[in-house]
């Protein structure tokens, strides 16, 4: 089984994706991190991040796995573990020049689509999350989810997750990264088509799990 969950940061997909896959015993497939990856490899070797060829050159070069130990994603760069280094705050400030892209997308959405292949061989399925999951990565999924959340609940879950961070400039850049991510002319954020949507303000993370399994049992 191949399910979806797309969504703006915040929303819970992260964590919800996580769960959703322990409770199907099938594996969370982070398509996030191939970004996060190249980003930090480009900022390493001093690469301009608005010089596309420059990445597209990059992404073709460099080698990126992951996979799991005691349940925990690691992300391995050209054999060098970086499961911490990608989630630095400047490889998250950066990654938006790597999503928007298109030829490094494409070489990515190739590399997450072998990705899922080699999962649904070892493991039966996988669980996928990110922006573009349902609408391009991955458009013929057995289930798809589209989850959302207000503004100012997702900056407050960002703050709870990072207990110095100032609320307004955590609620400016979610707004900033919302316009981004729906505005960019290379898979935009969107609803992907047949998705279920789930509101998750008023939710906590035990009954977004809840709702999903729900779905994706009446689905089977």
């Amino acid at each position: 089984m191949i399910i979806t969950i797309d969504g703006p940061a915040g929303s819970g997909k992260s964590t919800a994706a996580k769960k959703l896959a322990e409770a199907l015993d099938i594996t969370h497939l982070d398509t996030g991190a191939t970004y996060r990856a190249l980003t930090l490899a480009a900022l390493r070797a001093g690469i301009d991040l608005e010089d596309e060829s420059a990445l597209i050159d990059m992404v073709g070069r460099i080698d990126i796995k992951m996979g799991y130990t005691d349940g925990n994603l690691r992300v391995t760069l050209d054999g060098e573990d970086v499961s911490r280094e990608i989630r630095a705050a400047d490889v998250s400030d950066n990654s938006h020049y790597v999503a928007c892209s298109v030829g490094v997308r494409d070489v990515l959405v190739a590399m997450q689509r072998r990705m899922g292949a080699e999962l649904v061989g070892e493991s039966g399925g996988f669980v996928a999350e990110g922006r573009d999951q349902g609408s391009v990565v991955f458009p013929d999924a057995d289930v798809k989810f589209y989850l959302d959340a207000s503004c100012e609940v997702r900056a407050r879950r960002r703050c709870d997750e990072m207990p110095d961070a100032d609320y307004e400039q955590v609620l400016r850049a979610i707004r900033t990264r919302d316009e981004r991510d729906s505005t960019r002319p290379v898979a935009p954020l969107i609803k992907p088509d047949g998705a279920v949507v789930i509101d998750t303000t008023d939710m906590n993370i035990e009954e977004v799990t809840a709702e999903l399994l729900s779905h994706v049992r009446s689905a089977k």
